[in-house]
């Protein structure tokens, strides 16, 4: 396996919405480019031209940035592709100006991040569909 890791590249549309797909049962395709554009940084894992992996970081326009979408192929999934792309994203943000960096997940994906050193905080949501 030869995974190599992009920061910001070139991506299109349906390579992301096929990963998405592939990942997440409910995805539904849409326009990602805007989304990119928004964000502070955001990298991708290649296994030659195959787009495996994917995450994103948004900012607040300070020190606060969000990691979303972390993203790896169910066939590429248990190969430590999903915590270097976290690094990754790490490493840029904290390039970037990025003091605090944060994540929301599903209980199931706890052990997940706190291999990438994230520590569970109390937060609160509200959610705006309603």
């Amino acid at each position: 396996m030869n995974v190599t890791y992009k920061v910001s590249p070139p991506v299109k549309n349906a390579k992301l919405n096929a990963l998405f797909a592939s990942a997440w049962p409910d995805h539904r395709r849409q326009k990602l480019q805007p989304l990119l554009r928004q964000a502070l940084v955001y990298v991708c894992a290649y296994e030659g031209k195959t787009l495996v992996g994917f995450a994103k970081v948004v900012g607040d326009g300070g020190v606060h940035g969000f990691l979303l979408d972390p993203t790896v192929h169910p066939d590429w999934q248990r190969r430590g592709i999903g915590r270097k792309l976290v690094e990754r994203c790490v490493q840029e943000s904290r390039r970037r100006g990025i003091k605090w960096l944060h994540v929301d997940y599903a209980p199931t994906l706890a052990p997940f991040y706190r291999a990438c050193g994230f520590s569970s905080t109390r937060a609160g949501l509200r959610n705006l569909k309603r």
